[in-house]
């Protein structure tokens, strides 16, 4: 699967039903623009309008620079990180502004109060033609960014997560009132100053929080010239040291990818909605190829199906945006393509239902696009297809169980056996790239074996964390140095997953019987240094199973490329991020090739 699955935890892993903590605000008065009140930072909580027993963490920021006010906003469940907000009202101490996000319209109206040191009111989430939504209340404090105040502190350096390198910036700065703000950067994951908050100094260590699902905290000491920052970085039970220099000459490091395509584009795109039948919507974008300027078409339709994890509709990963680079590429060459959120993340609902989902879900979610498609006119019905990559690679082929009328099928890196077995082999693969000896990696596997046994078993969380720290034991009995009590904590935060209902489903599917039923034909592509879904595992199961029934397949190895189709040296996920390459330019030929002789 892809990077943001059971393997390795990362940082922004945002979206989820967890409940958030309340923020502690700041006992400090601070300036403003009395003629405009509304300008600034803003942390605060929200009692969310869809989980009204939920407070969750929220912010947003009012810039005007020589013209109209304009705000960015980050409230995760709505699927916001700094993401362009709207301005509905300003005047004075009145402020109503609007979020489009997961499920609908999120629409702040409220009064600034207590000297201009907080915005309250009442939030309402407006879903398509909902106009009685029940309001819910929020409050936020005026807080200021650290690069507002005076000499800011910025340090930035690389987290060690499961053998991959994740840069990192963490900015502080000290109030007029000795407080501490703060923010985190994470560029390959499109973090940029996400809020550090609760930011508390005792003993010289310096500690402070992400308001995630999940939580994650930091806690660091300076050196007496503020010239180091040293101390860990904790997240799901995973501590990461932290030893960032002092970044003087701090900015936003954006990631350049050479292939990511700029607007104005050479074709249309058309933002869409999907109605799922269990009532959310599914947000996306289409885009459609330039002929149809010209009154030509209806075209084929390729929909992208994205891997494991809650990804959006550019299936954005470590600076990459794989989707978009597709979408481009193939609607340039006359094929339209359909992209969209996962239901939960972005523009799309469904966040409710996260908790509970398997992949034949997300096969629903596909269906309900193919049939909302064919009641476009620019469409051609009969030639709608599905592009799957690593999971969607195998919700392609339960789709065409579902429905009949599936034109061609794409799969990329696509799992051809168990979800056991495809994993057992990846973890040994993902092991051996980041260095263990394979005498590691055997004890690895058989441990893992018995645990994911259990699993299946029905086991807890907590009878899996104490077999795991039985054979631990049995292996090591001091533990590498750890006391069991942190084993048990960063157990359980790896360990959880395993009873999680999508890993349950997937560890226990089998691919063949819905390959076997697919009629149309399948392009099945596999790079050889594909760590995650090893290619003659699969890519030959596939080919096989397919054959078998008489299906018009054509399978291709692609020497040298990763996971993500990239080139690669050793096809470990801490390469993604390095290589500017989104996807091999020969892939997509072959993909564009491929489909226009399928589509004649």
């Amino acid at each position: 699967m892809k990077s943001s699955s059971v393997l390795f935890v990362l940082i922004a892993i945002l979206c989820s039903n967890s409940a958030f903590s309340q923020v502690t605000f700041l006992d400090e008065v601070f300036p403003f623009d009395k003629s405009q009140p509304a300008l600034g930072t803003w942390h605060g909580t929200v009692t969310l309008p869809q989980s009204p027993d939920k407070r969750v963490f929220a912010s947003f920021t009012i810039v005007s620079d020589q013209g109209d006010p304009s705000v960015t906003m980050t409230l995760i469940p709505a699927g916001a990180l700094s993401k362009p907000g709207s301005i509905v009202t300003i005047q004075d101490d009145t402020l109503e502004i609007s979020l489009v996000g997961v499920g609908g319209e999120y629409r702040f109206d409220g009064l600034i109060l207590d000297a201009g040191q907080r915005f309250k009111g009442e939030v309402r989430l407006i879903a398509s033609g909902d106009e009685e939504a029940e309001a819910t209340t929020f409050e936020f404090a005026r807080t200021p960014s650290p690069l507002d105040l005076p000499d800011p502190l910025a340090f930035s350096g690389e987290l060690s997560a499961g053998g991959m390198k994740i840069g990192m910036s963490i900015v502080l700065g000290r109030t007029p009132g000795g407080n501490w703000v703060g923010h985190l950067d994470v560029p390959m994951q499109s973090l940029k100053g996400f809020p550090l908050v609760d930011i508390t100094e005792t003993d010289d260590v310096i500690r402070g929080h992400m308001r995630i699902p999940g939580g994650a905290t930091f806690s660091v000491s300076l050196d007496d010239q503020n010239r180091r920052m040293q101390g860990v970085f904790t997240q799901s039970g995973m501590d990461m040291v932290i030893d960032f220099a002092r970044d003087l000459n701090y900015a936003y490091k954006e990631i350049l990818r050479p292939q990511e395509p700029k607007p104005p584009y050479p074709y249309e795109e058309r933002e869409i909605e999907v109605k799922h039948p269990d009532g959310f919507t599914l947000a996306g974008t289409l885009t459609i190829p330039e002929a149809a300027k010209f009154g030509l078409g209806p075209f084929p339709v390729a929909i992208l199906i994205s891997g494991s994890g809650q990804q959006d509709r550019n299936e954005s990963i470590m600076g990459h945006k794989p989707f978009l680079i597709i979408a481009d590429y193939l609607t340039t060459r006359g094929i339209a393509v359909m992209r969209y959120d996962d239901r939960g993340i972005g523009g799309s609902g469904g966040l409710e239902t996260l908790s509970g989902t398997t992949s034949e879900d997300y096969a629903t979610d596909v269906v309900a696009v193919v049939e909302h498609l064919k009641t476009l006119q620019v469409i051609d019905p009969t030639h709608i297809g599905l592009i799957g990559h690593s999971e969607g690679g195998l919700i392609a082929p339960m789709v065409s169980t579902m429905i009949e009328d599936i034109g061609f099928m794409v799969l990329m890196a696509g799992p051809g056996v168990k979800g056991r077995e495809l994993l057992a082999v990846q973890r040994r693969l993902l092991s051996l790239s980041v260095g263990l000896s394979e005498e590691d990696v055997t004890v690895q596997y058989e441990v893992m074996e018995k645990l994911t046994q259990l699993a299946l078993d029905g086991a807890s969380v907590r009878e899996i964390v104490n077999e795991c720290l039985r054979l631990s034991l049995e292996e090591d009995p001091d533990l590498g140095g750890m006391t069991e009590e942190l084993f048990r904590k960063n157990a359980r935060g790896q360990l959880a997953v395993l009873t999680k209902p999508w890993m349950l489903y997937f560890l226990d599917y089998d691919p063949a019987p819905a390959l076997a039923q697919v009629t149309c034909p399948v392009l099945a592509i596999n790079g050889t240094k594909d760590l995650q879904v090893w290619h003659e595992q699969n890519l030959d199961t596939i080919e096989r199973t397919l054959s078998e029934q008489g299906i018009d397949v054509t399978a291709i190895r692609y020497e040298g490329l990763n996971h993500l189709f990239q080139p690669a040296q050793t096809g470990a996920i801490s390469e993604y991020a390095e290589i500017d390459i989104t996807i091999d330019e020969g892939v997509l030929r072959d993909m564009a090739s491929w489909i226009e002789s399928k589509v004649k």
